[in-house]
């Protein structure tokens, strides 16, 4: 049993989980703050060309038919936020905001990719909309093939694979997994996202045990604000009848995709 106090040394660096959401995204820094109420953008142009005959054949000319209009893509933005309530003594007004804001980090991701797969307002996997591709489950290998044929022909752009978390070890094993600079891919260089995503299908059910659902979408854009905590200062923080601090950190994301998610059933 020591006889003296234990030594107060700096809390460790966390480093931030990688492969996620948040590599497979293009990270774009909004300058206009209006972002924060939602975005909307003309989806690419997508999926494949048409063929007629050429001008000097002979026989019946085909009329060209393109599709009409430019579709627009909407994204609502999510708030995301964490925190800390402590008794602690003698904490700064800096080590509060310090403390909120590294709660914030250490989940935010994780938060985000949940949210995009199964909230009211953003769904990866919503009933009636996502586009499922197969009936039955098929091995994993296979339903990567089926996914990337899907988003080559209704795409064409470099789309993002999002998985669960815990397939990763299976595609890895599978040589399913390259590595581009900060990102995992496909063989055919889709970026992966390896997320929190919850097992669970369009109907909101969790996939039986041994199976996953992946789903493909075009590039998917997160724009988010500063982090801002609350309240802003020790004296708003402290409850004065329990010396309790309580405190947090929060953010604006807005999340979009271009193309309707379809989703695979795999076995693993």
């Amino acid at each position: 049993m020591p006889v003296a106090p234990a030594l107060y040394v700096q809390t460790p660096t966390l480093t931030p989980a990688r492969f996620g959401l948040s590599s497979a995204a293009e990270q774009i820094v909004e300058s206009d703050l209006h972002f924060r109420n939602g975005v909307e953008f003309i989806e690419n142009p997508h999926g494949v060309a048409s063929l007629t005959a050429a001008e000097c054949a002979t026989g019946p000319s085909t009329a060209r038919v393109v599709d009409d209009g430019m579709p627009l893509v909407e994204a609502e933005p999510i708030i995301v936020y964490n925190g800390f309530t402590c008794r602690a003594v003698g904490v700064s007004e800096t080590e509060m905001l310090d403390r909120a804001r590294q709660a914030l980090a250490s989940g935010e991701w994780q938060a985000v990719e949940k949210a995009i797969w199964d909230t009211a307002t953003l769904r990866l996997m919503e009933d009636g909309v996502t586009d499922e591709l197969n009936t039955t489950a098929v091995p994993l290998v296979q339903g990567i093939g089926i996914l990337e044929a899907h988003l080559y022909e209704n795409y064409g752009g470099v789309g993002v694979i999002h998985a669960p978390r815990h397939v990763a070890a299976s595609a890895a094993e599978r040589r399913q997994v390259d590595t581009e600079t900060g990102r995992k891919v496909t063989t055919l260089g889709t970026r992966w996202s390896f997320g929190h995503y919850p097992n669970t299908g369009p109907d909101g059910t969790e996939a039986a045990s041994g199976t996953a659902w992946l789903v493909g979408t075009g590039a998917v854009y997160t724009r988010r604000s500063e982090a801002s905590s609350r309240p802003t200062n020790l004296a708003g923080a402290l409850n004065r009848n329990t010396n309790e601090i309580f405190a947090i950190a929060e953010r604006t994301y807005v999340a979009a995709w271009e193309t309707v998610p379809a989703a695979v059933l795999v076995t693993l």
